[in-house]
């Protein structure tokens, strides 16, 4: 884990809050240093990649109440904290691979299963979970790592950025970036999107098939609005979870969904 003196004055100072407010009489005397609390308790986890559950936040107080002496304390929250996050994303990365291997198995499509799994939808990640996963099978845990390293902010944006070059990928920043940053098919991925280029130009395909490509694409795009809305999200959110917030596209998608 990065930035280990940061965490450690985050767990100092929330120390220190939980102290003064247990000193001054609890949240209903002063607000205030409670959302500080609370905020404080967020960071914590945060860090660890931990969820904002109650199960976390009562270790997080009974590790705490085990002893007054402010370095042990930390000591203490730092060794559990790390502990309880490597239990965490075992059982995360496990219940993942479950589902990747029921989906390589029944072909389900990345649009359905990337929402349940919280993996981004961008063309890195559907590259992975298609041409490497479905078609190549490579390694659960290595299409695990893949697939949430480039769900990460930082490579988003250079993704994209390097799937729009027409030449010269490994030239760029972005491969550079990328690289750097350890994605294991970055190679590969530069490579099918030359390939996909020199489609472009030298198209087989006949204007059926293309038509039959985009009504797919479009119907996956609602059904993915529609599995947020099934999870509970409000029809902004999900229309903004499933790229489709220009109403009038929106209308399109609902459209041809709805008639194919």
């Amino acid at each position: 884990m990065e930035h280990i003196y940061d965490i450690k004055e985050t767990l100092k100072n929330y120390c220190r809050i939980n102290t003064e407010l247990s000193l001054e009489g609890g949240p209903t005397h002063n607000g205030e240093k409670y959302l500080q609390k609370v905020k404080t308790e967020k960071n914590i986890l945060s860090y660890f990649g931990l969820p904002l559950t109650s199960k976390y936040i009562k270790l997080i107080w009974n590790t705490f109440d085990l002893t007054y002496n402010l370095n042990d304390n930390i000591t203490l929250m730092l060794d559990e904290l790390q502990r309880k996050s490597r239990e965490y994303q075992s059982s995360k990365n496990a219940n993942i691979s479950d589902k990747l291997l029921h989906a390589l198995e029944n072909k389900r499509e990345a649009f359905d299963l990337f929402p349940e799994i919280d993996i981004d939808l961008n063309l890195y990640t559907l590259f992975v979970y298609n041409e490497m996963f479905l078609a190549k099978h490579h390694a659960v845990d290595i299409i695990i790592s893949e697939l949430q390293k480039a769900s990460a902010k930082e490579c988003l944006s250079n993704i994209y950025q390097l799937s729009l070059l027409s030449k010269k990928y490994e030239n760029s920043d972005y491969y550079s970036f990328l690289t750097q940053k350890g994605l294991f098919f970055v190679n590969d991925f530069v490579n099918w999107c030359k390939l996909r280029d020199n489609q472009k130009y030298n198209s087989t395909y006949d204007l059926s098939t293309k038509n039959e490509d985009a009504i797919q694409s479009l119907s996956l795009a609602f059904r993915l609005f529609l599995h947020y809305k099934q999870k509970g999200y409000s029809n902004e959110k999900a229309k903004k979870h499933s790229g489709l917030t220009n109403e009038r596209v929106f209308k399109i998608v609902q459209y041809v969904y709805t008639h194919t």
